[in-house]
């Protein structure tokens, strides 16, 4: 029998299982970037494991004989946040890389999210601060800033990125209510539940550009790198990628989840370097040695734990809670 120690890493072995695919992922999106039109990838990878998704859900719960329904007000939520994660931070991203580069991106654009979901938290009172999360979260912003301006591109503002970097930070803002929204209805739904109508609330709010721009023509000129790009992208970034974040994000809360974020420029500088030859040197090894000892210093800390929320009338039950929720 498993210990509860050991099942207590799983949501924490989940992250760095995350930000493993999603750092792949960078390379993968590098490679499909050279043939596809942003927008029309995000839409079409949504659009693809949608259908697949409510598939397995409808299945799953008719051999469980549960119900798919949710109060109005989580719908309300669910469908918000898989707007918000489409088009304000998916499609933002790709939107901002354009008037930025990849180096801002990675520090405004992810680096900013735990700050954010810290103040957000602190406001709402879901955290209180610790000496561990004021050591550990400054060390932590540092180190990736040392990994990207030790890069190729290196860090660079100016009037010539300022609109793509007052975007990135909005994706920040953004994504830091995506964790804090998305942890309480965790806390209530079935995990695939909440993924499918997610997915398919980007699907839709995305659909109308992808119809103006797919035509017969468009698809012949993408090769054979950049429908594996999108296949990668679509079924193992969104798909099992979402799947596990949410998984582990249900069981850490939305701080201690969103500071697994800094692990992402070490995973996409080590992809980077075996799938692209991208070079890796001294600064961006001292970065990455930061984060992981400010990830080790915040996730020791026993005071932010995940949403507590009142416990589901028994009728109820059977959209899962709790650690045995659906995965």
């Amino acid at each position: 029998m498993e210990s509860r120690s050991l099942k207590s890493f799983y949501p924490h072995l989940g992250f760095l299982l995350v930000y493993l695919i999603w750092g792949l992922n960078m390379s993968s999106m590098k490679i499909g970037g050279r043939e596809w039109d942003p927008v029309m990838f995000n839409g079409l990878r949504y659009l693809m494991i949608s259908p697949v998704l409510w598939a397995y859900t409808y299945l799953s719960f008719r051999k469980k004989g549960l119900s798919l329904r949710m109060e109005a007000r989580s719908l309300g939520l669910i469908l918000f946040l898989g707007v918000l994660s489409a088009v304000g931070m998916e499609a933002m991203l790709s939107y901002a890389l354009q008037y930025s580069n990849a180096a801002n991106g990675s520090v405004l654009g992810r680096g900013f999210m735990p700050i954010l979901t810290v103040m957000i938290s602190l406001v709402i009172r879901e955290i209180r601060l610790t000496p561990r999360i004021l050591v550990g979260l400054p060390v932590a912003f540092a180190s990736v800033v040392l990994i990207v301006a030790g890069g190729e591109q290196g860090l660079h503002f100016g009037p010539d990125t300022l609109r793509g970097d007052v975007l990135l930070l909005l994706r920040s803002l953004f994504g830091a209510f995506y964790l804090i929204g998305m942890s309480r209805l965790t806390a209530k739904y079935s995990l695939m539940l909440l993924i499918s109508w997610e997915m398919t609330a980007g699907a839709l709010s995305m659909l109308p550009y992808v119809l103006w721009k797919a035509d017969a023509a468009y698809f012949a000129g993408i090769g054979p790198s950049g429908w594996m790009s999108l296949l990668y992208t679509a079924f193992l970034a969104t798909l099992v990628g979402f799947t596990v974040h949410n998984w582990s994000l249900a069981r850490l809360g939305p701080f201690k989840s969103s500071f697994y974020g800094y692990i992402l420029p070490i995973t996409a500088a080590v992809a980077g370097y075996f799938l692209m030859g991208e070079t890796v040197n001294l600064y961006q090894i001292i970065g990455g040695a930061g984060v992981l000892v400010s990830m080790y210093l915040v996730q020791r800390d026993r005071m932010q734990t995940g949403v507590k929320l009142p416990a589901r009338p028994a009728a109820a039950a059977g959209t899962g809670t709790g650690s045995n929720a659906a995965g």
